[in-house]
């Protein structure tokens, strides 16, 4: 009989040892995700290639966020123009909020990898939580700003490039950039992140416990 409370004991462990070690594996993937989820975010936000010129557009530029970009006439080189710490620079308010909402985005995922190093001092599942909140956040804020961008191609300036068709939703003879189709798959690729932390924290909340229940079953 002992032997086989033994027994038990051993494949408990076994079996406890090998759901802790997946666990760590899947969040230290999620950790090295994370990393390069801020860092495509932070690029997104700063280029200003979210919206450019095609071969039939009247003019030649392209629009970012908060920074634009149209061709000198003497030698062919672009000049930008817009800054974000300088909301009157930006061309208008549909891209200031765009702007503000994609940098509040970036801003959390960065606060969300600070937050890893709570590892050392708090439970993992709290962490994970705490984490999967700011990547939600962050995400649903991505999402907006990429839903609020496009209402301000009815500018003139943005007209001047695209022609006079471009208006609200609709880029004329423009053509949308590598810089906004990065943020869109990155909204896709932030939900998944955020449920990955959330599932993560139940599973680090619920190992401990079975673990300790089977033991004092068998």
């Amino acid at each position: 009989m002992s032997r086989e409370i033994a027994y038990s004991t051993e494949v408990t462990k076994l079996r406890h040892n090998k759901y802790l070690w997946a666990s760590r594996v899947i969040t230290v993937m999620w950790v090295i995700l994370t990393i390069c989820f801020a860092i495509l975010n932070a690029v997104s936000f700063v280029q200003p290639q979210w919206l450019g010129d095609t071969a039939e557009s009247p003019g030649v530029g392209f629009f970012g966020l908060y920074e634009y970009c149209e061709t000198l006439q003497v030698d062919g080189d672009y000049s930008c123009k817009g800054d974000f710490m300088s909301f009157k620079t930006i061309l208008n308010d549909s891209f200031r909020a765009a702007s503000m909402l994609v940098g509040i985005s970036a801003l959390l995922f960065i606060i969300s990898i600070v937050c890893i190093l709570l590892f050392f001092f708090l439970k993992a599942d709290k962490v994970l939580k705490i984490c999967g909140w700011l990547q939600l956040i962050a995400t649903l804020c991505m999402t907006a700003g990429c839903i609020v961008f496009p209402s301000g191609w009815n500018d003139d300036m943005v007209r001047k490039v695209c022609g006079k068709e471009a208006g609200k939703y609709h880029w004329g003879r423009c053509n949308m950039r590598w810089a906004f189709i990065l943020s869109i798959v990155l909204i896709f690729d932030g939900f998944v992140l955020s449920f990955l932390a959330f599932m993560l924290a139940k599973r680090q909340a619920n190992l401990l416990p079975k673990y300790k229940e089977e033991k004092s079953y068998h």
